[in-house]
């Protein structure tokens, strides 16, 4: 659409007009605030740094005396610093904020988030996102997860899976698809006894292990037996010593101790991990969709679910959205609610939506069937199986969710569980301990 405009001809100043109010049009004010707005977000990457960037530029041509002050911060640094900086009065306006237990649960705890369900209702954003994905942002006054005020919303679905590359795998003689675990697990002993990696991952910082680990596991869950799952996440109560957890840490441990990983995985980053990938290292890497920018780059790589065991006709996959834009409490003390709640609506708008599929990428809110978009084939694959979780109420959960500190046990024990060091055992029991701790202390 805007570059329609640019090609008509017109002077500079008569462009200008015509971007804003197309930008108007599509869901941004022109009003003038004289303010400026901090924003921190996790979009780290250079695929997704650039959607970000076309988004504040468009932003700020509709709110020209507004000023935005951006910071990016990788996943774990946000994760560290966020809620320091915000009970300290120098973080952000406007953020992005993990949805567990640890990140915005302890926010909301200490009032550092503002609720956002009058905006939902302004904005009509609960017309746009269903409220399987808004319940994911609720937390009550009493620490109870999934229900309550809503403090937060997403411009991303996300969906863990497994990337592979079609080309490593017909040289190995993979037959494709690969339609059950059974025939996954089988692919992965041609690769290997062709003399390739099997698996692409890195360990020294990111949480692709963690990602694996949950994504077999819960590849073992049937929707129709998804309770238990809820349960935990949500804070009902509830175990991670169940036999599919305890199946998935024994796979992987023995893909790690018998050659299944990229040689010096311990050394490298799950993103170091992502750029080997792409340029052909390894038949699978089992990660989210936040990488399809990245992974467009080899024509060779597709993207699928999980696959099921034997008797599991819906398996879950491991997913929901991406970190939640949310609204903290400095900008309630600096009155620019109304403002970040303007820059949250046009992130999560259908105009924006667009940028992010046309980059690649899987928004939360609906694409216009009118949108003029040529969709990449990893996208039209991540569509189809994001219709396929949300039709059969199929998309799992994040586990490490499920507690404040229970990241930090995954990232601790995750390493000693692949070297050996940890029987699989051990560390369901310690992600147990870690859980039923926080049970009691709530």
């Amino acid at each position: 659409m805007f570059d329609s405009i640019l090609s008509l001809g017109l002077s500079p100043k008569s462009r200008r007009g015509g971007i804003l109010a197309c930008i108007a049009m599509l869901g941004l004010s022109t009003g003038v605030h004289a303010a400026s707005l901090t924003v921190w977000d996790d979009h780290d990457s250079q695929s997704r740094a650039a959607v970000m960037t076309e988004l504040n530029g468009n932003f700020t041509k509709a709110h020209p005396d507004v000023k935005l002050d951006r910071t990016v911060r990788d996943f774990t640094d946000l994760n560290m610093t966020l809620k320091l900086a915000v009970s300290s009065g120098d973080g952000p306006d406007v953020t992005k904020v993990n949805q567990g237990a640890g990140a915005m649960g302890l926010m909301v705890k200490q009032h550092l988030l503002e609720p956002i369900d009058a905006f939902i209702k302004q904005y009509g954003w609960a017309e746009s996102q269903s409220d399987g994905l808004l319940e994911r942002d609720r937390w009550s006054d009493k620490g109870e997860f999934g229900v309550g005020p809503t403090y937060g919303i997403s411009s991303l679905g996300e969906i863990v899976g497994v990337y592979y590359n079609q080309k490593v795998l017909e040289e190995a003689g993979v037959k494709l698809p690969i339609k059950s675990f059974a025939d996954f697990m089988a692919a992965a002993d041609k690769v290997k006894a062709a003399g390739k990696t099997p698996f692409m991952i890195g360990t020294s910082k990111g949480h692709l292990a963690l990602h694996m680990l949950a994504g077999i596991s819960q590849a073992h869950i049937d929707a129709s037996n998804r309770k238990a799952l809820d349960d935990l996440v949500y804070g009902h109560g509830g175990t991670f010593k169940t036999p599919g957890n305890l199946q998935a840490t024994k796979i992987v441990q023995n893909w790690a101790q018998n050659g299944y990983f990229f040689d010096g995985y311990q050394g490298i980053s799950g993103d170091d991990a992502v750029q080997l990938f792409v340029a052909g290292q390894g038949a699978f890497l089992i990660s989210g969709t936040w990488y399809f920018g990245e992974m467009e780059a080899n024509p060779d790589i597709h993207f699928m679910a999980i696959p099921a065991p034997k008797g599991v006709t819906h398996p879950l996959s491991v997913g929901g959205v991406d970190l939640a834009w949310a609204i903290t409490s400095i900008a309630k003390k600096a009155h620019k609610t109304k403002l970040a709640a303007e820059y949250i609506n046009y992130m999560v708008s259908k105009d924006a939506a667009v940028t992010w599929a046309k980059a690649g990428y899987l928004p939360a809110t609906s694409v216009p069937a009118t949108a003029d978009i040529k969709v990449p084939p990893l996208l039209k694959e991540g569509i189809a199986i994001w219709t396929a979780l949300n039709k059969n109420n199929a998309l799992g959960h994040y586990p490490d969710w499920s507690s404040p500190t229970m990241l930090k046990t995954f990232d601790d024990n995750t390493p000693l569980l692949l070297a050996g060091q940890e029987t699989p055992e051990q560390l369901i029991g310690k992600l147990d301990a870690d859980y039923q701790a926080y049970m009691k202390s709530k």
